[in-house]
């Protein structure tokens, strides 16, 4: 099972009552999602009270205020249920807080393309959302850890960094959406100047060297099915699906990327697939280099070490998912 499907144990199959009662404290992105259909503070207070038959309180992530440090604070607090209203990004940072703790996550989908939330059966539409929401259970589910820091969609390293970065980039000057973002990474695909070498082994056993520009690492089933990707299956079967790209150059990448939107990519004419729970990809003499998780990117020391957390999360999952 990936960080998308419940484990189904019969001790965990709670109801939304069972939870109700106790606060629900909302961690709120103000800059994720469109204003126009983003509900503002006080009216998501009061749909999320209505929902929940529970108090609510709203925190606002800030530049001082992180959606990891908000959720550690809501959880000193007492909440127990915290809710993450943003996209992938803010989602991640607050289950890196909740691992491990009873205390469950909600998610509402205010991100550009919101693959958890949409993996988990929630609706786009806030309001339909959060009456879903409310009528959730929590049940736990993997996280995937690269060098201990968690990823519930997708980890990579290689050119996707690159892309967002360009992608920050054009969001400050056209704004976000999904148009901006694909077109982010033809953008960054063509900054590519240079391969990487990578060595890559799988549960200890497999190893293989490759050229590669992309080594991208999926935990959700959904996202895979979206691009009618190989690996779905082995990901909801509680697996990674390494992706290596056989594109070398930025002309390559280009011609894979268009496949990849058009749904007509083919394992072993774009990519190589591998299958595993552990995975360890070395880059050779590189010390260091931007790894991205779930649509944020950071410098880690190489090399990179991914792995899964089992049944890690607690996650409020529609009834019918």
């Amino acid at each position: 099972m990936n960080s998308h499907t419940p484990i189904e144990t019969p001790e965990n199959q709670s109801s939304a009552a069972a939870v109700k009662g106790g606060d629900v404290c909302v961690i709120l992105n103000p800059k994720s999602g469109k204003k126009e259909t983003k509900p503002d503070p006080d009216e998501l207070s009061q749909m999320m009270r209505r929902a929940f038959d529970a108090p609510c309180d709203i925190k606002q992530v800030s530049k001082d205020h992180s959606p990891t440090k908000l959720a550690e604070d809501a959880i000193r607090e007492g909440y127990r249920i915290v809710v993450a209203a943003g996209g992938d990004g803010t989602i991640a940072g607050v289950a890196n807080a909740l691992m491990d703790t009873d205390v469950a996550m909600g998610v509402l989908p205010m991100g550009t393309f919101n693959y958890f939330s949409r993996g988990l059966g929630l609706p786009e539409d806030i309001p339909e959302a959060i009456e879903t929401l409310g009528r959730s259970a929590p049940k736990p589910m993997h996280v995937g850890c690269v060098n201990g820091e968690i990823f519930l969609n997708n980890a990579s390293l290689g050119v996707y960094p690159s892309i967002l970065r360009e992608r920050e980039t054009l969001y400050k000057k056209w704004g976000r959406s999904r148009i901006t973002a694909y077109w982010s990474v033809l953008s960054g695909l063509m900054g590519l100047k240079r391969p990487y070498d990578l060595t890559v082994t799988v549960d200890g056993e497999t190893t293989i060297h490759k050229k590669t520009a992309l080594a991208f690492v999926a935990n959700s089933a959904y996202q895979l099915e979206a691009f009618s990707l190989d690996g779905a299956e082995d990901v909801r079967d509680g697996s990674f699906a390494l992706y290596l790209t056989n594109a070398t150059n930025w002309r390559q990448l280009i011609a894979h990327a268009m496949n990849l939107f058009r749904n007509t990519t083919e394992h072993g004419r774009e990519f190589q697939l591998l299958i595993g729970k552990d995975i360890e990809i070395d880059v050779g003499r590189k010390k260091h280099m931007w790894i991205a998780r779930d649509g944020e990117k950071e410098r880690m020391k190489a090399p990179f070490v991914f792995n899964l957390r089992e049944n890690a999360l607690n996650v409020m999952v529609p009834n019918s998912a």
